[in-house]
């Protein structure tokens, strides 16, 4: 019987072995010792009770273990009392070295510790990522709390948020050029990065600070337009566009990235990247457009801040367009070998912006519908908040232009009012405001008034631009120092309607009785998924005409002039039915004393009222694996020669959309064409860095026609289009402004690539 309990002892002994436990025996009559288990770290005293050894710690401690131990500890009492010593071999030599070889393989005191800090930061790591992130604040609908990512602007005067959605399809990122993105065509010099204008008036914004820089403000952002994020897990997205099979001289490379996290659920910082550019298809028009910004927002339960930095880098080589179309339209040579206008002339344009925006809640225990919440946005609640932003924007100029250069020279008309054969023309504005505000919110939310606020500002600018003056006083800025009050309303009934009515007044300084007027109101009905939604805008604004606008010296620039202040007055009404993919648009403008540069690149102010009207369409029709995307634009203005637009804009993307890999990769092969109406193309002036218009030719009803392949490979969006596929069947006036052209044939290529974990 002993016999056979031995031999059961001895095959737990390897069954524990072949599982990886080394169990340990010893006399229980023996002074106390140390027992050393792969589960514990125990002492035995003389009364053979087990004491747990402070200094350890238990690695696995499983009822398997521990029923596995007390059958070993029971059946080693009973053979050792029982079975005769005489007849067994050195038992406790075997038990000895076996609990020595133990003994040496145990982990020292640094790796046990090592072994004990890895085990306490998995354990860490494991509750973080298994803790739900969730946003709780006032400045967030409940309905938020959980979404996986959020991204919105804000607005300096209030803290107000406006969401937007991240859009990663291929649709929206089929478009690199970021102008083209919202309209149906786009004025630009024919290259990325390079100066643009919207063909939509209704679209054009003016940079009233530093209007050098409205012709570069698409592709960067200003406070107001920067996007915030809020994600539940990091967020990283990674995009090229280009032509990178292309010969270096002509060589096209955007880039875009953007990484952001939450360090905690209220607070994240983000940082981003952009670079658009080209070597360009003419000779000296390489571009260089560079954006880099870090953002972070926090969201709590009293208080919500946002925080920025922008700065922009621009850097062109200018050569004015091409000298003579005919070598564009009516022969097919190498664009390099085109002449152009300007050889030897770069403008470099550079802006920095910091800015912090705060508002703190205060809540009062009025109107609360439910007086058990503690919701800081239920009830009566008072925001108190400040906005701060420094910053600056230069421009500078240069060209060098032989007096013996007649062709050259004759560009600028052949005016050189401060140096015979070199220019060195520069701007710079820098800005410090200061805001404070406060909104109340008198009953909740979401109710027909949900929020009155009122603020004032002080701005302080200082102005440079050449003045003869200065060789004898030295470099002088000018300075204003102006202040502004504004304040506004706002309410909504559920989601069915909302509406807002704000203004803005200068009180004092150069802009001293400058105003602006506007109110929105929209309508949502829900017959079908998504609803149908109905806005309306009306505005009303005086604006003064800005210092470089009334005086400044350049080269070959130069004008005094007492502008009298301009009005704006205008009223859009649009329809938006998601659903269906449709949009609709019509606006109207009234314009008094408006401010346009003439086709001798002097800036005018028009004598009579002018009238623009403006009806803009977008439908997406779904024919089966047919898409037939459609933007059509519609203009007409009281007088052309102030505001040319042209009559019609044809925007037409259609293609063929299918499955490739179900649920992996779909794409889209077709056609995108872009057409408008023929009408004088506004031209480009280098050295003031605007648009102006021209009354030699008139350019239009020729089609630009690109053939792509778009693909949504997961989250990845690529494509890959071959750009103006008529170029060799038709004439070649594809112009993007006069004699800038538009990229010729070229295949390029596009990724937009989101990552984020799940």
């Amino acid at each position: 019987m002993k016999k056979a309990l031995l031999i059961i002892l001895m095959l737990i002994m390897a069954l524990c072995a072949a599982e990886g436990r080394r169990p340990h025996f010893t006399r229980i009559n023996h002074s106390p010792r140390l027992i050393i288990s792969d589960t514990i770290v125990y002492k035995v005293d003389s009364t053979g009770a087990r004491l747990l050894d402070q200094d350890s710690l238990p690695i696995m401690d499983t009822t398997e273990t521990w029923r596995i131990r007390d059958l070993l500890d029971t059946l080693t009492r009973y053979l050792w009392t029982e079975i005769d010593t005489t007849t067994m071999p050195d038992f406790d030599t075997l038990m000895r070295e076996y609990n020595d070889s133990i003994v040496r393989n145990l982990p020292g005191k640094r790796e046990f510790r090592q072994w004990t800090r890895e085990r306490n930061k998995a354990y860490r790591d494991s509750v973080i990522q298994n803790t739900p992130r969730i946003l709780e604040t006032f400045a967030v609908p409940d309905s938020l709390y959980y979404k996986r990512a959020l991204r919105w602007t804000h607005d300096q005067g209030t803290n107000k948020l406006r969401f937007e959605e991240i859009d990663t399809t291929y649709n929206y990122h089929y478009y690199d050029l970021l102008p083209f993105k919202n309209d149906a065509d786009n004025i630009y010099l024919g290259v990325s990065g390079s100066a643009s204008m919207h063909s939509n008036y209704f679209l054009r914004r003016d940079f009233d600070i530093a209007p050098f820089f409205t012709s570069y403000m698409d592709y960067s952002y200003t406070p107001e337009t920067m996007p915030m994020y809020n994600v539940k897990s990091p967020y990283t997205i990674l995009s090229y566009w280009g032509n990178p099979f292309a010969e270096p001289s002509r060589e096209e490379a955007d880039l875009n990235l953007l990484t952001t996290q939450n360090i905690t659920p209220e607070l994240n910082i983000a940082f981003a990247y952009q670079r658009f550019g080209s070597s360009g298809l003419l000779n000296n028009e390489k571009t260089s457009n560079r954006t880099f910004s870090i953002g972070s927002n926090y969201l709590g339960k009293k208080y919500e801040m946002h925080f920025g930095f922008t700065g922009q880098n621009v850097d062109r080589n200018e050569n004015g367009g091409v000298k003579d179309e005919f070598w564009v339209c009516d022969t097919i040579v190498d664009t390099k070998a085109i002449e152009v206008n300007l050889n030897n002339a770069h403008t470099t344009l550079r802006r920095r912006t910091l800015f912090l925006t705060q508002s703190l809640a205060v809540p009062m225990n009025f109107f609360r519908r439910n007086r058990d919440s503690l919701s800081v946005g239920e009830g009566t609640v008072m925001y108190l908040g400040h906005s701060f932003e420094l910053s600056k924007y230069t421009k500078l100029y240069t060209d060098e232009i032989s007096t013996s250069d007649k062709d050259t020279r004759a560009f600028y008309r052949d005016v050189f009012n401060i140096y015979p054969n070199a220019s060195h023309d520069s701007l710079a504005v820098r800005r410090l405001e200061n805001k404070l505000f406060v909104t109340l919110q008198p009953f909740a939310p979401d109710a027909i008034v949900s929020k009155i606020h009122g603020g004032v500002g002080v701005q302080m600018l200082r102005l440079y631009s050449f003045r003869p003056t200065d060789y004898i006083t030295g470099v002088t800025a000018s300075r204003q120092f102006n202040t502004y009050a504004y304040g506004g309303v706002e309410g909504m009934l559920k989601k069915y309607f909302a509406w807002d009515a704000s203004g803005k007044m200068h009180l004092t300084g150069y802009y001293a009785g400058d105003m602006n007027l506007q109110g929105n109101i929209k309508l949502s009905f829900y017959p079908i998924r998504d609803g149908i939604h109905l806005t309306g805008h009306i505005e009303s604004s005086i604006k003064t005409p800005h210092p470089f606008q009334q005086n400044l010296l350049f080269n070959h620039h130069s004008w005094e002039n007492n502008f009298s202040k301009s009005s704006d007055n205008r009223i859009t009404g649009e329809l938006r039915i998601p659903r269906l993919n449709f949009t609709a648009f019509v606006g109207y403008a009234l314009v008094t004393n408006m401010l346009y540069y003439d086709e001798n690149t002097a800036i005018c102010q028009a004598e009579n009222p002018m009238s623009i009207l403006s009806a803009y369409v977008t439908e997406n029709i779904k024919l089966g694996p047919l898409h037939l995307d459609n933007r059509v634009l519609y203009q007409l203005s009281s007088d052309q020669t102030v505001l040319p637009l042209p009559k019609l804009t044809l925007n037409l993307r259609y293609y063929f959309q299918f499955p490739v890999v179900k649920n992996v990769l779909t794409m889209q092969l077709g056609a995108n064409g872009i057409m408008y109406s023929k009408y004088y193309l506004p031209s480009y002036a280098p050295d003031l860095g605007i648009f102006y218009n021209q009354n030699l030719k008139e350019w239009g009803n020729n089609p630009y026609v690109d053939v792509f392949a778009n693909m949504q490979w997961k989250r990845a969006s690529i494509f890959v289009r071959y750009c103006n596929v008529l170029h060799s069947l038709t004439r070649g006036d594809y112009f993007s402004a006069y004699n800038y052209i538009r990229p010729t044939k070229v295949l390029k290529f596009g990724i937009y690539w989101p990552f984020y974990v799940q």
